[in-house]
């Protein structure tokens, strides 16, 4: 094997890898959404944010030289196509979890303003012309 065939071939075992570690987080992030329990995603952004940030290295290295990947062999592409399909199949459903968890505050939070607002005192929020002043002291 040629030493261009072997840096493609290297290049796309690089994206292979990188791909598969962010479908395994993504995975994980997508089933603790599903869980109701997104605070677990919070302990898995860093190692997200570092795989992330090279994927997309990689994936500009790949797009300013088409021809670097041409000695890869037909066997690594197709295998990198999989994978990045089952990727944007989950980085898509992730998109839907979180749009509708999004909503779905929203529409809680609305809820919650309609009915305070229906129950709050008249003036409330309003200065009434008998109310003392409140002043926080930050020192106390």
């Amino acid at each position: 094997m040629s030493e261009t065939a072997l840096d493609a071939a290297g290049r796309v075992k690089t994206l292979i890898a990188l791909t598969e570690e962010l479908t395994g987080i993504i995975t994980r992030e997508n089933e603790a959404l599903e869980s109701r329990r997104p605070q677990a995603l919070a302990a898995l952004q860093p190692d997200k944010a570092r795989l992330a940030a090279a994927y997309a290295q990689s994936i500009r290295a790949v797009a300013a030289d088409r021809s670097s990947m041409a000695g890869a062999g037909e066997g690594l592409i197709a295998e990198l196509r999989e994978l990045t399909k089952t990727f944007e199949a989950r980085a898509q459903r992730q998109r839907a979890l979180i749009d509708g968890a999004r909503a779905a505050s929203e529409s809680v939070m609305k809820a919650i303003a309609e009915e305070a607002g229906k129950t709050a005192e008249p003036g409330y929020g309003a200065r009434r012309a008998n109310a003392a002043p409140l002043i926080l002291d930050n020192k106390a």
